[in-house]
């Protein structure tokens, strides 16, 4: 029997469809018989993936909505009151109660449901017209006339009495009660698809471009020199502001958290550098999104499109925002590192800022590409769990990997020694990291013993590659001709173009100004990897010499200038020892020394002894 009923909801869906016929009913009527059916299969406990077929049908259709409400100017309002005044009229020619009575009673409660669903839709449509309510008012009020429409009186009917037309009829109402609901609803939860239009609208949007059509006197089906024309210059428009609004913004932060004159001119170059490629992409979205926003007016861009540009614009807002961060905030938290002491804390502030922005940002990407977030947050329950437990290995790589690439302790191509391996990094994956060591062999370390492992990583220099040695020198050199060789070997290093020097190189004198303030957080010279100490003193007594400590380090980093600084170092220091004539270098050797010498006796025949 209820199979039978809810065929006869599509059969009667389809006569509304031939009574009210324009392309906005036709379509919100093909939803209701696609509800029906749905409610048909799930009566029959059928399939499954039918029933999500016909959910992609209505959602596709619910979709194409907005286009057909902001461009359609007939919503059955005339026909739909006389209609409903036509049925007033036929219910005092029956009896109340009676069988009759209750079809048409039925019938009416029909017509005012579908007459307050297609005012809710020209509410919307001329709000593009005089702009004096919103789309999101008559969506509301829509929404809560249809949610308290419940026809009490109908629901008292006692079912088993009436006849199944009655019957049928009453689902029906139910059925379009609930579908007027979720379309409603969903415009509403989308009403942003309508609030751009609402604001081109407002300017007489449509009154600019019939004037420019007519002063162009160009005529075609295809092509609005109107549109175009604004198009054009939205676009010429909004690459030229860029520039302007970075500084606008740059002049703002500087007004609301510095008063600091000096602060400000050593920042500006960078932070409008830091900012100005994130703002440049934004205006260009936003071009686009504006230049189709006017393409398709008076109708509504998809719903799909604009998701997509809320993607792009959640990307570059997270872009600009870790710019700001990274271009003027350091200054704020290096004034907190300063006062607190804390410089631990305050770096850690600022990469959990970092993390948090990435986070919101992927979880406003997935939301927008379909992904149903509390469902991901709540799949990790006891579910995962057991997923986690068996995947543990795999899972343990994949997050070390991610670890990995946040933390920066390497990247490819570095020179590192890690887990007993020492090589260059090929490339960083999601299960395990690829080394290349130095006699040419291919190692694959998974991430998950890297991120239990220390890490040595020798590119992490700036300025520094380590020279150490010893210069011994012979016992018998004075000790003035000891002190003028160190002296001289000393400024011989000073003076040496290959060799870093204190106050000179380091990070501090980098062109970069917020390195300064970043100091007050973190020292800098360690961080970059600038080494410049220098020494040259008496270390030590040897066994064989009298040797000189030389402790230094190169500017260049890289293996091949290190060892030309070393030779020339060390060439130079046989040159200043060979300036002194009691200074020679020391070799190895022993001295031996007697306390006594034993009599000697020298027998020279047998002659003698006689």
């Amino acid at each position: 029997m209820m199979k039978f009923t809810l065929k006869f909801l599509l059969i009667f869906n389809i006569f509304c469809v031939a009574l009210f016929s324009n392309e906005l009913s036709d379509t919100s009527n093909k939803i209701i018989s696609i509800n029906s059916q749905i409610n048909i299969i799930k009566e029959q406990n059928g399939s499954s993936d039918d029933i999500q077929i016909l959910e992609n049908e209505k959602n596709e259709l619910i979709k194409s909505l907005p286009a057909l409400i902001t461009s359609s100017n007939d919503f059955n309002q005339t026909r739909l009151d006389s209609y409903i005044k036509s049925l007033n009229h036929e219910l005092t020619k029956h009896l109340p109660n009676s069988q009759d009575y209750i079809q048409i009673q039925i019938t009416q409660a029909c017509a005012t449901l579908d007459k307050i669903y297609y005012w809710s839709l020209s509410q919307i449509s001329q709000a593009f017209k005089d702009y004096s309510k919103t789309p999101d008012e008559a969506l509301i009020d829509a929404i809560t006339q249809i949610q308290i429409s419940n026809y009490q009186e109908l629901k008292n009917i006692n079912l088993d009495n009436q006849s199944p037309n009655n019957k049928n009829k009453l689902l029906l109402l139910e059925l379009k009660r609930q579908t007027y609901s979720e379309i409603l609803s969903y415009l509403k939860d989308n009403s942003e698809l309508f609030d751009s239009n609402f604001v081109l609208t407002s300017l007489n949007l449509q009154r600019i471009i019939d004037q420019i059509n007519i002063a162009t006197n160009f005529k075609s089906n295809s092509i609005n020199i109107g549109k175009i024309t604004i198009i054009s210059l939205v676009c010429i428009f909004f690459i030229l502001v860029p520039r302007l609004v970075s500084l606008l913004l740059y002049k703002i932060l500087i007004a609301i958290l510095s008063r600091s004159k000096q602060m400000a001119k050593e920042f500006k170059e960078q932070f409008v550098a830091a900012i100005k490629l994130p703002v440049a992409i934004f205006f260009v979205i936003y071009a686009i999104d504006l230049s189709l926003i006017i393409a398709y007016y008076p109708a509504t861009i998809s719903i799909e499109m604009s998701n997509y540009f809320d993607i792009a614009y959640s990307v570059v807002l997270a872009w600009f925002v870790i710019g700001t961060l990274d271009g003027y905030g350091i200054i704020i938290l290096s004034k907190i590192a300063q006062k607190s002491g804390r410089k631990e804390v305050v770096n850690l502030i600022i990469k959990v800022l970092y993390f948090i922005v990435i986070i919101i940002t992927i979880l406003v990407i997935l939301s927008k590409i379909g992904f149903d977030i509390s469902t991901i947050i709540a799949s990790l329950g006891i579910g995962g769990l057991a997923v986690a437990l068996a995947t543990k290995d795999i899972i343990a790589n994949f997050f070390a990997s991610i670890m990995l690439l946040f933390d920066s302790s390497f990247n490819q191509g570095d020179w590192i020694v890690c887990a007993g391996i020492e090589g260059t990094v090929v490339e960083i994956g999601l299960r395990k990291t690829t080394i290349r060591t130095f006699d040419n062999a291919l190692v694959f370390v998974p991430n998950s013993k890297i991120m239990s492992e220390s890490i040595k990583n020798w590119n992490r220099r700036k300025v520094g590659r380590q020279i150490k040695m010893h210069v011994g020198l012979s016992y018998t050199t004075s000790k003035q001709s000891i002190q003028n060789c160190i002296n001289d070997i000393k400024e011989m290093l000073l003076n040496h173009p290959g060799i870093a020097k204190s106050g000179i190189d380091s990070a501090l004198n980098n062109q970069d100004a917020r390195i300064k303030y970043r100091q007050s957080m973190v020292s800098m010279d360690d961080l970059n990897g600038y080494k410049n100490n220098l020494f040259v003193v008496l270390d030590e007594f040897g066994d064989s010499s009298i040797n000189i400590l030389i402790y230094c380090f190169s500017k260049s980093v890289v293996w091949g200038e290190f060892l030309a600084t070393k030779e020339d170092v060390m060439l130079k220091i046989m040159e200043i020892v060979e300036k002194y004539d009691d200074a020679s270098f020391a070799f190895p050797s022993q001295s031996l020394y007697i306390e006594s010498m034993p009599k000697i006796q020298i027998y020279k025949g047998e002659s003698d002894v006689k």
